[in-house]
């Protein structure tokens, strides 16, 4: 039994949470509880009412409003419908009701996942086996619950574990097309997680088209939001207008303050960046009130759109956007999101830089008017802002960078230098070799092209996913880095460099640092890498990311580590590069070191200035430590 099936032939419920808005469906539920003599789940409703049925017309209406209320972004609401709903099918006892209870119990599992809170999925995920476990694998609740499961590892950020739940799900999926489609959103919204956006457009346009095909509005709305998504990842604006719009016009029509939320604010990100930031401005606005009216506010979409409505306001030469970015950046660090947070930390150092160098600017006018310059000012020609902001810039980059976004960088990169040269001016592009670093830095960080891969991976998200996935995990890992090197372009002189060797080394990536390491990568040859750190990294971060390095290598590898004080990195590689352009540092000396170590030694030079604990953590990790 499903769990809306005790009111076929009396109400179109079921296809009404599919397309029709929230008011309707509403309005549909209360007719029915009419029919049945008021809300039968009230005991004192009247008997011998037209509609009969006792506890399963209770607990398909249950399952309506749950159904309806996590439709709607309501998600207290919407737990507590179709736990009660899953309990009454549960107190039937019989062997039909079971598919209906295990349904409601999958249903009421998302509504906790849709919560936000990480510290859920765990619990989540094993009320999710359960199911699975209490029954036939191919039947319709396991296959929604194994969906569901996969969407869990997906918000733990194991992209693996989601790929192979969500495509075990779509194996089992064929009898049931509409669920079907739901896995093929999921799978789509995780590829364009991965950054895999060709796979995603595939995998998304077959989904709303099944979904349009079933008349399914509220899945159209995911998948549309979605291809917009994936649209705005291949660099095609124009491409993703469309699809957004869709999934805005559905959501308003079904009442989807989620989806329409986040419709909105993509929108005005969309228009902010075809320069339009007056309509920015509307869209985001319209965001915030949409994401501010849900039950329980809709947190994250109120963030985002506040920050879209300060970028606005900047653009625009409002005095009011500093306050706005503010509120965005206390509101993604209340959330605990990484990427909002280092979003928000791009937004204040743009604002710190544009005061710096207008103010550098203003300060140079007035000297060439005939005025005495103020004490310690600095001219204004080739300015670099304010130490504030350019650490500013610094940090979000590195943050970007180290989410494996080297295309978010290169935004920062390119709109840190479209600032410098609306406020300098002709001095802007006055050449020197700092200003030729930087445009090769940019030009560098900017060489992700995702387009150019499409094609493969289409072919492979059907042929052979597990070699998709293992490319974007590999490619994830190298733009991680390419970030990281793209990030180091800003940061102040001074760098620690290691020497490494192991005879694993030069394949598989295993060079590469993890997502958690500070450290990037210059070098990846057969039997030696070479790793930097900015100089101000603490030791005891850098002893964590060798001892990671041990574990990726499976043995304890040798390594030289040494000071370069006045280390910089001036350009990350460009595709088919061997390695970064850098300034003081020479690493012959420290690779011939390293290759004459024993297995598991480490060099440390004195220069590093270590204090003597240090060796002892190196020695506590199964290093032995050289000096």
């Amino acid at each position: 039994m499903l769990p809306l099936e005790p009111l076929e032939g009396v109400s179109p419920l079921s296809r009404l949470l599919r397309s029709a808005p929230g008011a309707e469906v509403r309005a549909e539920i209360e007719r029915v509880e009419a029919l049945a003599g008021g809300d039968p789940r009230d005991p004192a409703a009247a008997p011998g009412a037209p509609l009969s049925g006792g506890p399963l017309v209770a607990a398909a209406l249950g399952f309506a409003r749950g159904a309806l209320a996590l439709r709607e972004g309501a998600l207290d609401a919407a737990a507590q419908h179709l736990d009660g709903a899953a309990a009454a099918y549960g107190r039937e006892g019989g062997a039909s009701t079971i598919e209906a209870r295990d349904l409601a119990r999958c249903e009421a599992a998302l509504a906790r996942l849709r919560q936000g809170a990480r510290s859920a999925c765990a619990n989540v995920i094993a009320e999710l086996d359960a199911i699975v476990a209490g029954g036939d694998p191919g039947r319709r609740a396991a296959v929604v619950a194994t969906h569901y499961r996969g969407t869990a590892e997906r918000l733990l950020g194991d992209a693996a574990a989601a790929q192979r739940t969500l495509l075990a799900a779509l194996r089992r999926s064929e009898p049931f097309l509409d669920e079907r489609a739901q896995i093929l959103n999921s799978l789509g919204t995780l590829y364009v997680a991965l950054g895999a956006h060709g796979a995603a457009e595939a995998l998304l346009e077959h989904a709303a088209e099944l979904h349009r095909r079933r008349g399914d509005a509220v899945g159209e709305a995911i998948a549309c939001g979605q291809l917009g998504a994936a649209a705005l990842g291949l660099g095609a604006l124009e491409r993703a207008r469309a699809p957004l719009q869709r999934q805005e016009w559905l959501s308003a029509r079904l009442g989807d303050a989620f989806g329409r939320a986040r419709a909105l604010t993509f929108l005005s990100e969309l228009a902010l960046e075809l320069g339009r930031a007056d309509d920015a401005l509307a869209l985001a606005t319209s965001a915030r009130e949409v994401a501010e009216r849900a039950a329980p506010p809709l947190r994250i979409w109120i963030a985002y759109a506040t920050r879209a409505i300060g970028r606005a306001r900047r653009d625009l030469g409002d005095p009011g956007a500093a306050a706005a970015l503010g509120e965005a950046a206390a509101l993604f660090g209340a959330l605990g999101n990484p990427l909002g947070a280092a979003l928000a930390a791009w937004d204040r150092a743009s604002l710190e830089a544009l005061a710096a160098w207008e103010g550098a600017a203003a300060g140079a006018a007035a000297v060439g008017a005939g005025a005495e310059p103020a004490a310690g000012a600095e001219p204004a020609a080739g300015a670099e802002p304010a130490a504030g902001a350019a650490g500013g810039w610094f940090s979000a980059a590195w943050a970007l960078g180290s989410l494996g976004l080297p295309a978010r960088v290169a935004q920062l990169l390119g709109e840190r230098r479209e600032l410098e040269e609306a406020v300098l001016g002709p001095e802007a592009d006055r050449p020197s070799p700092a200003r030729e670093a930087a445009e090769r830095a940019l030009a560098a960080a900017a060489q992700t092209a995702p387009h150019l891969a499409v094609q493969r991976e289409v072919e492979l998200v059907y042929d052979r996913p597990g070699d998709l996935a293992a490319i974007a995990a590999r490619r994830t890992a190298a733009q991680r880095n390419l970030g990281r090197l793209a990030a180091l372009t800003l940061a102040p002189p001074g760098l620690v460099v290691a020497a490494i060797a192991s005879p694993q080394l030069g394949v598989g990536g295993l060079a590469l640092p993890r997502e958690r390491a500070s450290a990037a990568c210059v070098a990846d040859l057969p039997g030696l890498a070479v790793w930097i750190w900015p100089a101000a990294a603490a030791p005891a971060g850098i002893l964590c990311d060798l001892n990671d390095l041990c574990e990726s290598l499976g043995e304890a590898p040798r390594a030289a580590l040494a000071l370069a004080p006045g280390g910089r990195v001036l350009c990350p590689p460009f595709a088919g590069d061997v390695g970064a352009e850098m300034e003081a540092v020479e690493v012959g000396a420290l690779l011939a070191q390293a290759a004459a170590l024993g297995p598991g030694e480490v060099r440390i030079d004195a220069r590093l200035g270590w204090p003597e604990e240090v060796g002892a953590k190196v020695d506590g990790l199964g290093f032995v430590v050289v000096r």
